[in-house]
């Protein structure tokens, strides 16, 4: 099974069918001749390697030589200045008008943006359209027309019976069944 078929795949209920149906050459089939052909279901499974926790830092505080501390409205508050939020490097920025300030500490924090998820595997359950083989499809005929050969038979060896009866002059033989 190539993942090609497992790009193509969306949720069961979107076809006629409980699963989509692929035939030999991984094409979708949506309408397929169970007269000429079975459904095979069949299952793919995909392993999806786990994706790692990202995560960035941010300030919380600036805290200032003269005793203040002022607290960022968040990562675009136009005082902040980021140098590497990964390693946790800011830098305090004062605004037009506003008097140089000296920083002697800042509080940072993680901010997890994604959580971890663990690796998984995907299971795509899809059926397999397989086309019978001529001598499956002279059976399957045999099948299908068989009883019915079968009783027109036993009417012509009945009517055999009774010429050959007649022939010969013979009274009517019953013919048991």
């Amino acid at each position: 099974m190539d993942e090609e078929i497992l790009d193509q795949v969306t949720e069961p209920g979107d076809f006629a069918y409980e699963y989509p149906i692929f035939d030999q050459t991984n094409t979708e089939i949506t309408d397929p001749d169970l007269d000429l052909g079975y459904l095979q279901k069949e299952h793919f499974t995909k392993h999806h390697e786990m994706i790692p926790e990202v995560w960035h830092y941010e300030v919380r505080e600036f805290g200032f030589t003269d005793g203040e501390i002022y607290t960022p409205t968040g990562q675009t508050d136009p005082h902040v200045e980021i140098i590497d939020d990964q390693k946790g490097i800011f830098k305090y920025k004062s605004l037009d008008g506003e008097p140089e300030r000296v920083v002697s500490n800042q509080t940072i924090a993680p901010v997890v943006d994604s959580e971890m998820i663990p690796a998984w595997d995907e299971t795509v359950t899809y059926y397999r359209y397989i086309p019978y083989t001529e001598k499956e499809l002279s059976d399957r005929k045999f099948l299908a027309e068989g009883s019915a050969l079968l009783a027109e038979a036993q009417s012509t060896i009945e009517d055999l019976l009774l010429v050959i009866a007649d022939l010969v002059g013979g009274e009517e033989a019953e013919v048991e069944e």
